[in-house]
């Protein structure tokens, strides 16, 4: 029978309530992850953020614009064949770059204006955790934790001390192996 601790992610990224929405956009968008937990100032677990939570925040603040300042409005789309190497170098979205270009998230999230992602701070877009799984909690009852409490990911703890982090990802890859049987 499969656990959480044969499944969980060790290596965590954590970041800190006072982290800002922007920062955490980057880190999400650099580690290529959803969610993290979030450590107060003595270090304690005192919840999980999400990328959810920084899509709400642009959803109800009316100061996020939905394009980068300077971008143009109302530009053609362009057949990719069409272009040339001056195109590519002036596209600020990096959409004809090709698949091997060192082209980084960070500086596309640069050119977005100040706004509430500058202020916000994870402590205010975070869940609390309340809750958390043991290593050795079978993994059919963390799939039935997860479904319940509608979430994706959930912190791993033993004696206290923050472990790891278990994934719905998680759980799937150990399906997709052929793993973890019904």
């Amino acid at each position: 029978m499969l656990t959480v601790k044969d499944v969980m992610q060790t290596d965590v990224v954590t970041v800190t309530t006072d982290t800002t929405a922007r920062y955490l956009a980057r880190l999400l968008a650099d580690e290529e992850i959803s969610g993290v937990p979030v450590l107060d100032s003595s270090g304690a677990l005192a919840g999980v953020v999400s990328s959810t939570d920084l899509v709400r925040l642009a959803a109800d603040d009316s100061s996020v614009q939905l394009r980068p300042t300077g971008g143009s409005v109302g530009v053609a789309p362009m057949d990719v064949d069409d272009r040339d190497d001056s195109e590519v170098e002036s596209d600020p979205y990096g959409f004809f770059l090709p698949e091997d270009s060192p082209f980084s998230g960070q500086r596309f999230l640069e050119q977005w204006p100040d706004s509430d992602f500058d202020t916000v701070t994870v402590a205010e877009l975070m869940t609390p955790v309340s809750f958390a799984v043991e290593p050795d909690t079978p993994l059919a009852e963390l799939c039935q934790f997860l479904v319940r409490g509608r979430i994706h990911r959930a912190v791993v703890k033993k004696n206290g001390e923050l472990i790891g982090i278990v994934t719905s990802a998680d759980v799937l890859r150990a399906v997709a192996d052929g793993r973890m049987s019904a």
